[in-house]
Formats: structure tokens, sequence, C-alpha cells
């Protein structure tokens, strides 16, 4: 409230030198509504414009919600591949964001105006695609078409006949070809429909297509998880760390609508477990070891695959707080890649079954998963020592990201308005710095996450018994 201290320091911040000196956390900190100072944040923006476009994309996310006018560097705003982002990741706020509606249809606006011909004409193709081809209504199609079906069965012959008719009609428009015997509606409780499509051919690549098409859920969660393991990945890759993350393809294209991507040669633990005992298969040490000999004849570097891919989703599951962590919430390629998916939970926010929490370790690491590793009957192995202990990759990898902890909180708290359901307060990011172990010393920090990795290997017939029961529930 003095001016002339007011004064003084815009002087500073104008003679500050070079931005990038500026650390990276801190530029987007000055973003957020805690500093209003169109020349503190000025400077925010300086340091964002010696980012190349790929660490941009990095923080998309964050800085749609800062400040309109600054959400998008200008030196960045020609790239398309950062225009297609941004057009969706504001469509999808315009949609479904009540309080920042106005300011942000304001933004997609000016984007529009600015953004030329060939872009604009880019983007109508894809609204297009998903207005045109009705695909927020093909679950309610796919039930009228069953009922349709049986009443006048010498129409069609299948509800599968019936539906590759409606696509055709709806969708083919958009030079998509469907691969309709692949397409199905999930089991799960949203009933998202795996449609997979071969794209128009191109000189660049004709390999069939495959997506995840969600109505009920809002998928700006998941795209902020997803957002998130690609940042906790160039960490660990800064550190020579390549732990097999598998960042899939997300993003929301309106209000609690959107696509995934879907993952080639992947399925989850729980298909793997019922094909070799139903749900006895949860209880069965070997099963999925089992299934990965039959896969992939290397066995050495599947092995060394999983144990990396594992470490890494470990960590990350921990830190992000992540649970409704069933056996069809994790998948594993037949390389042994091992992977998570479909992130409604974070952040500790866990499930709860009659008042008890269903998630009963702080992250998943089950006997079979050490079965895998060659940890039998309790007995260590090589590559398990390589997990936990002697070169520590789970230690290096916790510690790493621990080290870059005011960078992950700021990106979480720049998210606190736009109203996800399990991250709306301050509360909400008790829960980062706990796990990171802020303000406590590094020898304390790898004494809390062993003491992790311990109870997760002791608890892990716990876990058993979870996949047993949701195993059971699905059968039925």
């Amino acid at each position: 409230m003095d001016r002339q201290t007011v004064e003084d320091v815009h002087w500073l911040l104008e003679n500050w030198g070079a931005p990038e000196s500026l650390d990276l956390a801190v530029a987007l900190e000055l973003l957020s509504l805690d500093f209003i100072d169109h020349k503190v944040r000025r400077l925010a923006v300086r340091r964002l414009d010696c980012l190349s476009n790929d660490e941009v994309l990095k923080y998309l996310l964050q800085l749609v919600q800062t400040k309109p006018d600054l959400s998008l560097c200008r030196s960045h705003a020609q790239s398309k591949r950062i225009g297609h982002f941004f057009f969706w990741y504001v469509r999808s706020e315009v949609l479904g964001c009540l309080f920042f509606r106005q300011r942000m249809a304001v933004l997609l606006e000016a984007y529009l105006l600015g953004c030329g011909h060939g872009m604009l004409d880019t983007l109508r193709q894809q609204v297009l695609f998903i207005n045109f081809s009705l695909l927020q209504h093909i679950p309610k199609i796919l039930s009228w078409v069953k009922i349709w079906t049986l009443c006048d069965v010498s129409r069609w012959s299948s509800p599968e006949e019936a539906l590759w008719f409606m696509l055709n009609v709806l969708i083919l428009k958009c030079v998509l070809v469907f691969q309709l015997e692949k397409c199905k509606i999930m089991a799960s409780k949203k009933k998202p429909l795996w449609l997979e499509f071969c794209p128009a051919p191109s000189p660049t690549s004709t390999a069939p297509v495959g997506v995840i098409f969600k109505h009920g859920d809002d998928l700006r969660q998941d795209m902020l998880v997803i957002q998130t393991l690609v940042l906790m990945d160039s960490i660990w890759q800064d550190k020579s760390l390549d732990l097999n993350l598998i960042p899939y393809g997300c993003i929301a294209t309106g209000h609690n609508i959107g696509m995934i991507e879907t993952v080639r040669d992947a399925v989850t633990i729980a298909a793997i477990q019922k094909s070799r005992g139903g749900s006895a298969g949860a209880f069965k040490e070997d099963a999925l070891f089992d299934w990965l000999k039959s896969k992939c004849p290397l066995q050495e570097i599947t092995v060394e695959t999983f144990v990396k891919s594992c470490a890494g989703y470990c960590v990350a599951t921990y830190v992000l707080g992540i649970g409704d962590r069933h056996n069809d919430n994790i998948m594993i390629t037949d390389k042994g890649n091992l992977f998570h998916i479909d992130f409604g939970h974070i952040l500790g926010n866990w499930k709860r079954v009659l008042g008890v929490n269903r998630e009963r370790v702080p992250f998943v690491l089950t006997p079979d998963f050490l079965y895998i590793m060659g940890r039998v009957k309790h007995r260590n192995s090589l590559y398990f020592d390589h997990f936990q202990v002697r070169q520590d990759i789970c230690m290096q990898a916790y510690l790493s990201l621990r080290s870059q902890s005011h960078l992950l909180i700021t990106l979480f708290s720049i998210m606190l308005l736009t109203g996800m359901r399990e991250l709306s307060s301050a509360e909400d990011m008790r829960y980062l710095r706990e796990v990171l172990q802020e303000g406590k010393s590094e020898e304390q920090a790898r004494a809390h996450f062993l003491e992790q990795v311990h109870v997760c290997i002791k608890q892990g017939w716990q876990v058993q018994t979870n996949w047993w029961i949701h195993i059971l529930m699905g059968i039925k």
C-alpha cells in the first residue's frame, strides 16, 4: 500500500536481467491469483517466453487457468500443436466451468480471430466430428437400437448391424471407417464406448486408431494427472531414470465428455487373473508371470521393463494419492510394461464402502508383482533388490520428485478454481505436502518412503482380497 515501495519494486522487476534466471516454479506461482500486479505477472511471462514449444505444452493446462491475456505467450501462439490443445482446453472450460465461462469465451474468441484460416478449418473439422457425429448420444442410440431390433428383426439381423448403419450415416462423413467388430460398450459404471477405426489414408500412418469415448466424467482431472505423469517422466529422465511410463492421450471436449487414447497390446490385470482361474486368479501369485512368459520369450528384458514401470507407477500413484486401484484399473502390455488408468480419485480422496476406506495400502505392490521380480516366499532376488534396496530405483524416483515439490504443488494450486471435484480447496493440497515430506530432511523422507514400501509388501494380501471381490462382483 506504499506507492514509493511499489515503484521501487517495479524498477527492480524491470531490471531483473536474464528472465531465464527466474525459477520456473516461481514464475508459474506469480501467475496465480495471489499476484495481481501486472508488472509482477509480466516478469513471469518473460520467463515463460524462454521455454520451447514442448516445454510450454507441459504447463499449458495451468496457463489456461491464469489471467487470459497471459495464457499463451506470443512467441508460441503460432504453433499448431499448442493451438490445438489450447483450443480444446479453453473450450472445455467454456462448457464446464460456471465461474469463468464468460472470461474463457472471450479468450477463445480472441484466439480464433487470430489463429489463421488453416488452423480455423482444422479446428472446425474437429468440432464437427464431435458434434455432427453425435458421439455423446451413442450410448442412448445403442439402447434404442437394441429395443428397435427386438421389435423389427426382419430389418436388421443384429443390433451391431443397426449400429454399423448409424455409424456410416453419422460418422463416415468425417472420413472414418469404423471397425465395428472391435467397437463395444465397456462394462464400467458410466458405460464408455470403445471405438476403433481406420483413419483416412495418409503418407505418415494408416494404423488403426482406438479411443474410449466417455460421457459423464470430468476428464479434466484425468488430463491433470496425465500431464503430471509426463512432467514426472521428464524429471526422471533428467536424472537418467527411464521408468517406462505410458502417459496415454486424454482430452476433454466439453462438459463431462471427452476421449481417451487406447494403448495397443495391453490388457487389464483382472483379465489375466480371470483367464487363470476366475475370481480365484486374484490369489495366484504366478498368474501374471505365466502370462508374461507366454507373451514374450525374452524374459530378462520383459522383467526389467516390468520392474522399472512398476517402480515408476508405485511412486507416481503414491505422490498423487491415486485411489480406486482395483485390477481393472491397472494394465500391462505384452512386453511387460505396467501402467495405471482411470484417475477419478486423487490426492488421497479414496473410495469408501460403508464408511470403510477401500484403499488399504499407500500404493499397489502385490505378491504377484513381487513374484515377477523373483521374490518368492519372502526371499529377495536381484530384481527385487534393484527395485527396493541396492540400486534403489524407487527411492531415486521418489527423491527426484521431492526435489521438485515446489513445482508440483504450484501446478496443482493453480488448478484449484477449475471446479474439479477432488481439487477444490487448499485442504486438498495438504496431501501433496505430506507425501513429499515438505519441511523434513532427506533422511526423514527416505525413512518415510521406505516405510510405505514395507507396508505395501506386508499388506499385499488385502489388495488381493479386494481384487478377488472386484472380479467376483464383475462375474455376477
